[in-house]
């Protein structure tokens, strides 16, 4: 997820710092083992026989769902010609860690960090990068989910959903209008974009309770 942009560093190399490699290991490491413990019922739900399995199904969904976003917001605003890095947020991690033993995950693990000048415009677009690849995503997942269900495949649709809604849950989270979430700088840029967005995720959530992919998630 990101969390707001500030001033940080000078210079830019390409591809990952080491830096950057190791804050993108922990916080994908954290927040895996956080949905993982969410879905699988809390804190006894580690002492389940199931539980690797939500392991695996988390460690899928959180590297589409997180690493997307993050690398979304990343890429465009290094397409402006801007200095632009992930960094973790330690409390944040530790939060989505102790929340997960209750049953909920509380998304906030980061920031992409960025220097440079870019106006209200340019800033609101990189913050809905990180949505609109989430809803992007949450959508694909979804279908598949509906159609391998139609055909009676078994398991795969679990995955699959799985998959969308964590996408389509970080996409929704971040969107929220306040302090440092992406919401807040896309409704500064536009609000009819951000109601766009809002719309996109609330909209394939409420379609995928309803066809019944997200029945058993909301």
């Amino acid at each position: 997820m990101s969390y707001g942009y500030r001033e940080i560093g000078t210079g830019q190399k390409k591809g990952l710092s080491s830096t950057e490699k190791k804050h993108l290991i922990i916080a994908l490491g954290v927040l895996t083992l956080a949905f993982a413990i969410s879905f699988s019922g809390g804190f006894y739900g580690i002492l389940s026989t199931t539980f690797p399995v939500f392991l695996l199904i988390s460690f899928i969904s959180v590297g589409t769902a997180f690493l997307f976003h993050e690398l979304a917001h990343r890429r465009l605003a290094r397409a402006y010609g801007c200095w632009a890095e992930f960094r973790m947020w330690r409390w944040g991690l530790i939060l989505a860690l102790m929340f997960s033993f209750l049953g909920f995950v509380f998304a906030a693990p980061g920031a992409v960090m960025i220097k440079g000048h870019i106006t209200r415009e340019q800033n609101g677009k990189i913050s809905a990068a990180g949505p609109a690849t989430n809803w992007l995503v949450g959508a694909l997942f979804l279908t598949g989910s509906y159609f391998s269900n139609l055909y009676g495949i078994v398991f795969v649709p679990f995955v699959l959903a799985f998959v969308a809604f964590v996408n389509l849950f970080i996409g929704g989270f971040n969107l929220l209008p306040f302090g440092p979430l992406d919401g807040r700088k896309i409704f500064s840029w536009s609000v009819k974009n951000y109601i766009l967005l809002v719309a996109l995720i609330g909209g394939t959530l409420a379609a995928g309770y309803y066809l019944g992919p997200l029945s058993g998630f909301l």
